[in-house]
C-alpha cells in the first residue's frame, strides 16, 4: 500500500436490510411484503440517499470527489452484487465476499440436503464427518506442497465418499450405503425447481469444523435458514412442514423470488462503463456458500465481458484456502481488500499488482496464527519451504 493511503478515515454505513430479527433463524418479516421488498434489493438504495446527504452536511464540498465502496459477505455480498448488476451508479468500487448472490438455488440445495439426511440412517454423526475430512486430507492435502489440514487445491482433488463404504460392520470410520448416499448429495450440484436453477457443487476440504459454522453437513444455521426460507419466502405459511413442501409446485413463486432476490446477472458493462470496479472473494472451505458458487459467476463475468483482458479491467476474485463462511476455518481468513479497492479507485493500480497478505482473524485453543499470501484466481498458495505459518514461505503458482 502506498505511504500515503496507510492511513484513512472512513465514514461507515450500514442497514438492517429493511428488518430487525431476534435470531438470524426467523424469517417471519418476509410475510411483510415492504420489509421483503426491502431485504430483497431496495434497502441499499433507500439508506444511500440520506446517507449521503448526512455526509454532505457533515463534511461539505470535502465530499464530491470521494469514492463509495461497499462491502458485504454473504448476505451483504448479495447486496453486493444486486449494486453492481441493478444499481450502477451508486457505487464506486463494490467487494463482494462469499455471496449469497445465487439465493433461492442456494435455500433450495439446503432443503434437499436436509430431506437425504432425514431419511432412516442417514444422519451424519461428528466422528463420521471426522472421518470423511480425514479422508480428504490424506488424499488432497499435500497438492499444495504442505501437509497442513488446509486444502490449497480443492479442484486438483478427487474424492468419492463411496471410498468409505463400510465392508463389513458399522463403524465411526466407514460410512453405511444410506450415509454415502447423505454425502454425496452434500458434496453434489444440485437442480432445483424443475430443474430451472443450479446449485454448485462443494470442493472438499474444511469438513471436520463444518458443526462449527452450522453448515450442510447437519448444521442448525443451514437448516434454521432453510426451514425459515420455505416457509415465509416460498410458502408463505408458517406451518407447514419444510421437509415436505416440493418445489416443483411452487416454480412461479421461486421464479418471482428469484427475480427479485438473486444476483446472478453477467452483465456488468454499466457498472464498467462508469469506472467501477469489483473485487470478489471466498473462502475455499465455505460449507455454507460452495465456493464454486462465487468461482461460477466470476467464469461468466469474464465471458460476458468478452474475454480475460476486458475482465481485468475492472474485476478481480480471490480465494482464500481453508477458510470457512466470511470467517474461521484453518486458514488466514483476515484480509483488508478496502485499502487495495481505494488504490484501485484513485490511482489506478489494480489489487493484483502487489502481494495481498491474509492472517488469522482469531488464534483458537490448540491453533497458531498464520499468514498466507492471498491469490488471485486460479493462483494458490504453493509452499516453497520455510515456517509454514508465514506467508513468505509461499507463492501464488498455477500448478
Amino acid at each position: 500500500m502506498s505511504p500515503d493511503l496507510a492511513v484513512r478515515r472512513y465514514a461507515t454505513i450500514a442497514t438492517n436490510h429493511g428488518h430487525n430479527s431476534t435470531n438470524g433463524m426467523d424469517a417471519s418479516w418476509a410475510l411483510d411484503d415492504q420489509m421483503f421488498s426491502d431485504y430483497a434489493n431496495q434497502s441499499v438504495p433507500r439508506v444511500l440517499a440520506p446517507a449521503k446527504a448526512i455526509l454532505k452536511a457533515r463534511y461539505g464540498n470535502a465530499t464530491q470527489n470521494t469514492k463509495i465502496v461497499f462491502e458485504g459477505c454473504s448476505g451483504g455480498g448479495r447486496q453486493a452484487l444486486l449494486q453492481a448488476q441493478r444499481n450502477p451508479e451508486l457505487f464506486d468500487g463494490i467487494i463482494a465476499r462469499a455471496p449469497a448472490n445465487a439465493f433461492n438455488p442456494q435455500f433450495l440445495s439446503y432443503q434437499k440436503v436436509f430431506k437425504q439426511l432425514a431419511k432412516p440412517g442417514a444422519a451424519l454423526t461428528a466422528p463420521k464427518i471426522n472421518a470423511i475430512a480425514n479422508a480428504v486430507y490424506a488424499k488432497c492435502d499435500g497438492l499444495d506442497g504442505l501437509n497442513d489440514r488446509i486444502i490449497g487445491r480443492p479442484d486438483a482433488c478427487s474424492f468419492d465418499p463411496a471410498e468409505l463404504a463400510c465392508t463389513g460392520a458399522e463403524t465411526d470410520s466407514c460410512l453405511t450405503p444410506a450415509q454415502v448416499e447423505s454425502a454425496q448429495t452434500i458434496y453434489s450440484s444440485t437442480n432445483v425447481a424443475n430443474g430451472r436453477y443450479v446449485w454448485p457443487a462443494f470442493p472438499p476440504g474444511g469438513e471436520e469444523g463444518s458443526s462449527f459454522t452450522g453448515s450442510e453437513w447437519g448444521g442448525a444455521t443451514s437448516k434454521g435458514l432453510m426451514e425459515g426460507y420455505i416457509k415465509y419466502m416460498v410458502a408463505r405459511d408458517g406451518t407447514i412442514d419444510p421437509l415436505q413442501l416440493d418445489p416443483a409446485q411452487y416454480t412461479a413463486r421461486i421464479d418471482e423470488l428469484v427475480s427479485m432476490m438473486d444476483a446472478t446477472d453477467p452483465d456488468l458493462s454499466r457498472f464498467k462503463a462508469r469506472g467501477g470496479k469489483l473485487i470478489l472473494w471466498t473462502g475455499l472451505s465455505d460449507w455454507l456458500i460452495t465456493a464454486n458458487n462465487a468461482t461460477a459467476y466470476y467464469q461468466s463475468v469474464v465471458q460476458r465481458s468478452g474475454g480475460q483482458a476486458a475482465a481485468d479491467e475492472f474485476v478481480e476474485y480471490y480465494t482464500a484456502p481453508g477458510v470457512g463462511h466470511c470467517a474461521l476455518g484453518n486458514g488466514a481468513d483476515k484480509v483488508d481488500l478496502a485499502g487495495p479497492m481505494f488504490e484501485w479507485l484513485e490511482q489506478g493500480v489494480a489489487p493484483s499488482s502487489a502481494p495481498i497478505t491474509a492472517s488469522t482473524l482469531f488464534v483458537l485453543p490448540g491453533t497458531t496464527s498464520k499468514s498466507r499470501p492471498l491469490c488471485r484466481y486460479p493462483q494458490y498458495p504453493k509452499y516453497i519451504g520455510g515456517d509454514p505459518d508465514a506467508a513468505a514461505s509461499f507463492v501464488c503458482a498455477s500448478s
